[in-house]
């Protein structure tokens, strides 16, 4: 009798294990953002116009661990109105740091629309939460936003993140 508990015992915590590995396994990738520019330039108290130079950095958390870029208009179609999930719809928490007077300063916002000005640069429609009020030009901007978990929909080719349709 003390072997078939022993063996059941086991064998449960074999599944559980098992079943706990599978479900980490199939969870869906959420993808975080990186924007940074030499500067960038508070046009209003909610108004972020950022540079684009180059493309904007996306990555995953584990156990996805996959990465690429994006190029503006890519990213800024994440805010699109449109079918399922999008930033438009369930806003992406950020942080934007930038260097003032040889100072490091962060502010914590929520961005609630994003579009391509002038084919050169994202203006980012933002709340500002905590932290510091940036003003003005601001220098060595990165800007950090999270993803949303449903927004798993991504596909990678040539180290390219594009949206999946």
């Amino acid at each position: 009798m003390k072997t078939i508990l022993t063996a059941a015992t086991a064998l449960i915590t074999g599944l559980f294990f098992s079943s706990s590995a599978i479900a980490e396994d199939a969870k869906p990738a959420e993808w975080l953002f990186v924007h940074t520019a030499e500067t960038a330039e508070m046009t209003s108290a909610t108004t972020l116009v950022m540079p684009v130079t180059r493309d904007i950095f996306a990555f995953t958390n584990r156990p996805n661990r996959m990465h690429g870029y994006m190029n503006a208009h890519e990213f800024v179609s994440l805010w699109d109105e449109g079918e399922g999930d999008t930033f438009k719809a369930a806003p992406p928490n950020a942080v934007l740091t930038w260097v003032d007077g040889g100072e490091m300063k962060e502010a914590e916002v929520l961005v609630t629309d994003a579009k391509v000005v002038d084919g050169t640069a994202v203006q980012y429609s933002v709340k500002l939460e905590a932290g510091d009020s940036p003003e003005g030009n601001i220098g060595s901007a990165s800007f950090f936003l999270d993803g949303n978990p449903s927004f798993h929909e991504f596909v990678i080719h040539d180290n390219n993140v594009l949206p999946h349709k």
